[in-house]
């Protein structure tokens, strides 16, 4: 008799295990008939998705119970560290988790867990689980049957396809297929057949877990005609460092913007280069714009999501770094994220 590999659910919350809530009919005006929200039946999920058994040995914990726009750091170290804790006894991992900061979470753990031996699927849905018309039983059935593959990295599963969680962002609010992965093809195609796209990345060494992560840091979006005060205004409200959504390949207006970059990197706040485009490589040599922020002290983003870019800094300057080994750490690829000195 075979044995069935054995895979963990933690659930935090998130559409897929909602319920309805009672309102006052005047408001009632939700897409789904009434507001959502956290159900107090979670562990409930199972019944919805009968036979699972059969192929996999699946436990459950719940971990809290949270609309995702509620996460934050403190709930990606309770995540990482209950993996960290339990990474002996099961083969596999699922995280049921909200949509709307999913792809936060899973930068957060990508990072965090280093060394990563064993699979970690987030998934979650677009419409909760006990409804007739869903999204959820899909996910969370490929989800788990991806937690038993050779797969030693953190994934986001969603629609028909394992991409890799770092790589990946929300795109779509109505679609079942809410997620995609700009410039990285997918790890797995759940269809007919089990298709593997991209080759897992092998752990680079020892599982090292580390959870820290620092708040205090800012994401800005450059306006065209805008003035550059808004980066001055980050660094003088407590910014620790800053991520700067710039234009194209990460320009930048050349009146004044390099020039608040300068000042902020001179006080020790590091300013991320990205862009506000979808797809393709920040390259800070293209233009005039960005050479100027390049040799400001700017560090370029390469093919990050803007998730992955602003985990990364906030993981980096949680970890006593100093300002030369943060920059070469910034500019490394740690986790498969896309870095601008990756291939």
């Amino acid at each position: 008799m075979s044995i069935r590999p054995r895979v963990l659910f933690l659930y935090t919350g998130g559409t897929l295990g909602m319920s309805k809530r009672a309102v006052d009919p005047a408001h009632a005006d939700s897409p789904f008939g009434v507001p959502l929200a956290p159900s107090l039946v979670a562990e409930d999920v199972f019944a919805y998705v009968r036979g699972l058994e059969e192929e996999v040995s699946v436990e459950a914990e719940l971990l809290c119970n949270l609309d995702s726009s509620d996460m934050g750091p403190s709930h990606w170290a309770r995540i990482g560290g209950a993996i960290a804790a339990r990474m002996q006894r099961y083969d596999g991992f699922v995280v049921l988790h909200g949509t709307d900061t999913m792809a936060w979470t899973a930068c957060a753990l990508s990072f965090a867990l280093r060394g990563l031996p064993k699979p970690v699927v987030l998934t979650g849905s677009q419409r909760p689980i006990a409804f007739v018309r869903t999204d959820a039983r899909v996910n969370l059935v490929h989800s788990a049957l991806c937690a038993t593959m050779d797969v030693p990295e953190v994934g986001i599963y969603f629609g028909r396809w394992l991409f890799r969680g770092n790589r990946a962002t929300k795109t779509s609010i109505q679609s079942y297929d809410a997620f995609e992965s700009p410039d990285l093809a997918p790890l797995v195609e759940m269809g007919v057949e089990v298709l593997r796209r991209t080759p897992p990345r092998v752990p680079a060494g020892p599982f090292a877990p580390a959870f820290a992560f620092e708040e205090a840091v800012a994401v800005l979006d450059v306006v065209p005609g805008s003035a550059p005060y808004v980066l001055a205004a980050a660094v003088a409200g407590g910014a620790k460092g800053v991520v700067l959504r710039g234009f194209g390949a990460g320009n930048v207006p050349q009146r004044g913007w390099p020039d608040a970059i300068r000042a902020a990197v001179t006080v020790g706040v590091p300013v991320a280069l990205h862009t506000q485009c979808l797809r393709g490589t920040v390259d800070l040599r293209a233009y005039e714009g960005g050479r100027a922020a390049l040799d400001a002290g700017a560090l370029p983003t390469g093919s990050m999501t803007v998730e992955a870019a602003t985990v990364k800094l906030m993981f980096l300057l949680a970890q006593g770094l100093t300002e030369e080994d943060l920059r070469v750490a910034y500019q490394a690829d740690l986790a498969g994220e896309g870095a601008a000195s990756a291939p």
